[in-house]
Parts: C-alpha cells; sequence; structure tokens
C-alpha cells in the first residue's frame, strides 16, 4: 500500500542526511588543509625533505578526495544524482596516494603489507585498471 506522506517523509530525511554528509565533507576538507600546512610545516624543518614532501603530498590526495566527493554532494542535491565517475575518481586517487605513500612507508619503519616489490606492481595493476575504467566511464556520458 503507497502512502504519499511516508514517501515524503523519508525523501526529507534523505535530504537531511546528504546535508550532513556535505556538512560533515566540509569540514573534513578544513581539518586536511590544516594538516596540509602541518605537514609542510614539518617539511620545512625536517632533515629529509623529500620524505615529508612526500607525506605531504599524499594529504593533498586526500584533499583532493574529499574535493570529489563534495562535487558529487552538490550534485546530488541539486540535481538529485551522483555521477558515477566519481567513484572511480575516487578510487583512482586513492590508488595513486598509495603508490605514492609505498616508498614513504617504508622509510619510516612500518612494515607489513606494505613490503615487496609484487605489492607496489599489484598497486601499479590496479591504477592501470581503474584508470581504464575512468575513461571508459568518463567517455560513455
Amino acid at each position: 500500500m503507497y502512502r504519499p506522506w511516508f514517501s515524503r517523509l523519508l525523501q526529507k530525511l534523505n535530504d537531511l542526511i546528504h546535508l550532513f554528509i556535505a556538512l560533515a565533507l566540509a569540514g573534513a576538507s578544513i581539518l586536511v588543509i590544516i594538516q596540509f600546512g602541518k605537514d609542510v610545516w614539518h617539511g620545512l624543518h625536517a632533515h629529509n625533505l623529500t620524505l615529508a614532501f612526500l607525506h605531504a603530498l599524499g594529504t593533498l590526495f586526500i584533499l583532493w578526495v574529499l574535493s570529489s566527493l563534495i562535487g558529487a554532494e552538490t550534485t546530488y542535491l541539486r540535481d538529485g544524482t551522483i555521477p558515477l565517475t566519481v567513484f572511480v575518481e575516487v578510487a583512482l586517487i586513492t590508488l595513486l596516494r598509495q603508490l605514492i605513500l609505498i616508498p614513504v612507508e617504508g622509510d619510516t619503519g612500518h612494515s607489513g603489507a606494505w613490503q615487496g616489490l609484487g605489492f607496489y606492481w599489484m598497486i601499479i595493476a590496479a591504477v592501470l585498471v581503474v584508470g581504464i575504467a575512468y575513461y571508459l566511464v568518463s567517455r560513455r556520458n
């Protein structure tokens, strides 16, 4: 049995949730910008400037992801749609960030799954696959 009032209530709740998500993404972006500033500041005072720069670059990639998600939320709040390319773009950015941070984490003494050249090549292969998927999805639009 269809209840129009219930459907409107759920739509209003969904709009409220998406507004909360947009505000949370904006807050997270501000915090990541502050973290980027800290990374640059520590980089200027570090003995290993290259390592600090790569770490700051990794933080910048997080900001890029947040920017993509904020753009998607803006589109959703305006049109009610979320482009598929956003999800593929976020996956690609995340993989590229990981590719950059593998040498940084190796230099800082972190161990575990990041050890080994095989894992590095696996990330490269994933970047290529997701890059091709991004090309195909964006070309479709």
